[in-house]
């Protein structure tokens, strides 16, 4: 269904002024015939599979115990990334901000090499910021490391 009204959307989409050889439809035709297709997919999958019997379960795997602490460092990680991020995407800059993100991201993640992450988060964040500034040209903060990139 979100396939189908993904294209009844696209129709909605305007052309633009220029000559393009691919319109502004082209990509959200194409993400909505890739869903009805992996969806039509599923759904026969699941007509001829018929119904599933539950598997035995056995007495020691029905109680696992739930790590509270874990979830909540988790949670509060995942909080703190988005709240720097927003924070400082327009004074820092994109690249400082998503580093702190994706740093912080992995932490919630429960990774326990923050060195290894950093470099990561800063390899990752700059290709991204080159690949949205240089290649797509889409202007991204670039805040105070403007000079360096």
């Amino acid at each position: 269904m979100l396939g189908i009204g993904l294209a009844a959307g696209a129709f909605g989409i305007r052309f633009g002024v220029g000559y393009d050889r691919i319109g502004p439809r082209f990509f959200p035709f194409l993400v909505s015939l890739g869903l009805v297709v992996v969806g039509s997919w599923l759904a026969v999958a699941a007509m001829r599979s018929g119904r599933a019997r539950p598997a035995a379960v056995e007495p020691s795997e029905v109680a696992i115990p739930t790590d509270w602490r874990t979830n909540w460092t988790g949670l509060g990680y995942l909080s703190l990334a988005l709240l720097l991020n927003l924070l400082l995407l327009e004074r820092a800059g994109f690249v400082i901000a998503s580093t702190a993100l994706f740093w912080l991201v992995a932490r919630a993640f429960g990774s326990r090499r923050p060195a290894r992450d950093a470099v990561v988060a800063v390899l990752l964040s700059v290709l991204v910021y080159q690949a949205f500034t240089r290649g797509l040209g889409l202007t991204l903060p670039s805040g105070v490391i403007e000079r360096l990139l």
